[in-house]
């Protein structure tokens, strides 16, 4: 994989290199994850956190997880999309929203976790490692 990896919101506005090569790929199937992707699930990049180099002016959202975590989403504040994120908890990586890759064919997902929430109508690769909850205890 080439690195700096490379990212960006839907109008550019927000854009984001990582540094180091990512540490684990999943979908995510939590019904937070689904509103904020707008869809079944968020395919979540997970990279070191200091890796993740960030330009532009972006909001977060904070919301708090099953077991009291603040989980903080990073989105665009001019066109909504939603970026990258961050736990309260850890400060060893951050996901990030592998459909906002410049080249989101480098995404290569090894697990459904959250699948405990995932939509009847979410057909998911059986070949993945599935997660009832999540796949990390803080």
């Amino acid at each position: 994989m080439k690195l700096p990896i490379t990212g960006a919101c839907l109008c550019g506005a927000v854009k984001y290199e990582i540094h180091a090569t990512p540490v684990g790929a999943g979908n995510c199937h939590c019904r937070t994850c689904q509103r904020a992707a707008g869809a079944a699930y968020m395919p979540a990049l997970f990279v070191p956190y200091n890796s993740l180099i960030i330009t532009g002016t972006y909001k977060e959202y904070a919301s708090i997880s099953e077991t009291g975590n603040t989980i903080h989403r990073g989105f665009c504040a001019n066109c909504g999309t939603t970026l990258f994120g961050r736990n309260s908890v850890t400060k060893k990586f951050r996901p990030v929203n592998a459909a906002t890759l410049d080249d989101p064919s480098i995404y290569l997902p090894n697990m459904d976790f959250w699948v405990s929430e995932a939509q009847p109508w979410d057909t998911m690769n059986p070949d993945l490692t599935k997660f009832d909850k999540n796949f990390l205890h803080f």
